[in-house]
């Protein structure tokens, strides 16, 4: 049986999606708890509450925030193999891709018959885990020094963004000087804006700045710059969709 996680609710249309979920999981007869995180009680709360019971599978609902958080608890306190359910709200989320769904059906049918994968979480030292990504988003261009793996980079930049694995998105946005460029982007009604991307891969990466700079889990601000970030592979035992035979 299965220990349910759901997002904080929001308002009388998200108690409804949870209750339905909660309906069509008894259906399926995989709901044998369930809690909302609140102000009073975090993901972590949570996820010792279930271990408390001896539930050894959690499905987490929600955004991308709770996801991570359910993701650094289990790491954090889990002693004894736990499997992940994950059933992500936000339809414009990178998770969303692997774990959104179509129906509430079509989500706990995959979480009924599951079937598990591996899948390595990125780790912000000391105890940070996150199976999206993390980022650091300036208010203003800001000078970093990044060392990945071997070799290092100074470099004027406006956001970084690190997956799971450890790819690592460095972005500079400036404004278009050209004036042939300008004239045409405006006559086409486009931004004068434009953007240098730079992707990298590692498996240590490490960030300074002369100042400290917060980075982001989701919406949560979990530490600030000189950060370390590292790969905890095959971490998590995931419940994926089973392939389809046509």
């Amino acid at each position: 049986m299965y220990y349910f996680i759901f997002d904080a609710i929001k308002g009388s249309k998200g108690r409804a999606e949870a209750e339905k979920i909660k309906d069509v999981a008894r259906e399926y007869s995989i709901l044998s708890a369930s809690s909302h995180i609140s102000p009073a009680r975090s993901a972590s709360e949570l996820v010792q509450d279930a271990m408390s019971k001896n539930f050894t599978t959690i499905i987490c609902v929600g955004e991308d925030t709770l996801i991570n958080d359910v993701v650094s608890a289990i790491i954090n306190l889990c002693e004894t193999p736990v499997a992940l359910g994950i059933i992500s709200t936000n339809p414009t989320s990178l998770l969303s891709e692997r774990w959104g769904f179509k129906s509430i059906e079509e989500a706990l049918e995959t979480m009924k018959y599951r079937k598990l994968e591996r899948f390595t979480a990125g780790m912000i030292d000391p105890n940070h885990f996150f199976l999206s990504s993390a980022r650091i988003e300036c208010r203003k261009p800001t000078r970093f020094v990044i060392e990945i793996d071997h070799f290092k980079i100074e470099a004027v930049l406006d956001r970084i963004e690190i997956s799971n694995n450890l790819y690592v998105l460095l972005e500079r946005f400036g404004k278009e000087r050209s004036f042939f460029k300008s004239t045409f982007n405006w006559l086409a009604g486009k931004e004068n804006t434009y953007a240098d991307r730079s992707v990298f891969k590692g498996k240590i990466i490490k960030i300074s700045s002369n100042e400290s700079i917060p980075i982001f889990i989701g919406n949560r601000e979990v530490a600030k710059t000189p950060i370390n970030v590292f790969r905890k592979i095959n971490a998590l035992n995931i419940i994926t969709k089973r392939d389809k035979i046509a």
